[in-house]
């Protein structure tokens, strides 16, 4: 499997030029799977390229090139960041519940139930926001809206 090859700069093509409009962020992983995954693939290595592309995604909508909201990625025409803003530091412990926020809002991993998702979304804003992280930050990051954000941490 060649997923060293999967660049920021291949996912922006591949979103300007098949998928101008946007795409739900599972079928952009089976779109690079297709491409990247063959039969011969050892076990594992779609998730490995899940982790891979969501890292991708994470960069590149950190740096304002893309947006990532309902699990619907879209390119965006110019970069939105601000110049001189400071996005918070994502550490390993903090990554890896996003990882698991993202696969279970495309319907990936263990326990595929909107229970899943609300507590998955639910460990990742309380951890980020223990981590000093606003809300608005935390949701832009996990590509809900500053107000769905607190309804799920008011929930729990």
């Amino acid at each position: 499997m060649a997923v060293g090859r999967l660049s920021g700069a291949w996912i922006r093509q591949v979103l300007t030029d098949v998928y101008p409009g946007g795409v739900v962020r599972r079928s952009l992983l089976d779109h690079f799977a297709s491409l990247l995954v063959s039969k011969k693939s050892s076990k594992g290595a779609k998730g490995r390229l899940a982790r891979r592309l969501y890292g991708r995604l994470l960069k590149l909508q950190r740096r304002g090139l893309i947006t990532q909201e309902e699990g619907i990625v879209r390119i965006l025409a110019a970069p939105t960041k601000a110049k001189g803003e400071v996005s918070p530091a994502l550490d390993a412990p903090l990554e890896r519940l996003l990882f698991k926020a993202l696969l279970a809002e495309d319907g990936q991993g263990d326990g595929h139930t909107p229970t899943a998702l609300q507590a998955a979304r639910w460990e990742f804003l309380s951890r980020a926001i223990e981590s000093g992280w606003s809300v608005e930050e935390a949701a832009s990051i996990l590509g809900v809206k500053a107000a769905q954000a607190a309804q799920v941490l008011k929930e729990k």
